[in-house]
């Protein structure tokens, strides 16, 4: 077996600096992974990187070590937006039924227009008169 000639230890140089280095960008990649509005099957990097320069004689090393992330960015959110002009001027609301004009019920039940607004309840609705119809 060949003798080590290298005596470096990653944990060891600059009294533990290059882990802790490690360890911060490790962590903001990991906080992105477990961000819901990220992709998480999207490879995300950590980089180490030694600059290294030599005296003129060969002798003496300086070693400068900077660490860098890169994570996903969010992922994009949509909607659909309603829109219209009148004399009071241009107008625009979230479309949140699926389909414009339509009504919806919340999860309480309440009847909603498109945009999510409450429906206010009919007052001039004549009421059917069972008897009538079966006559």
């Amino acid at each position: 077996m060949t003798e080590k000639t290298i005596d470096l230890n990653l944990n060891k140089i600059l009294d533990g600096a290059v882990q802790e280095k490690f360890e911060e960008e490790m962590e903001a990649v990991l906080k992105n992974i477990h961000d819901i509005n990220t992709d998480p099957s999207k490879a995300r990097k950590v980089v180490i990187e030694f600059k290294i320069s030599s005296d003129s004689r060969r002798e003496t090393l300086s070693v400068e070590v900077n660490s860098k992330h890169t994570t996903v960015g969010k992922e994009p959110v949509s909607a659909t937006l309603l829109t219209g002009e009148d004399s009071k001027g241009v107008h625009a609301k979230e479309l949140k039924s699926g389909a414009k004009d339509q009504t919806y019920f919340d999860e309480s039940g309440q009847v909603l227009d498109d945009a999510g607004e409450p429906v206010e309840k009919e007052t001039n609705v004549t009421p059917i008169n069972k008897k009538a119809l079966y006559k």
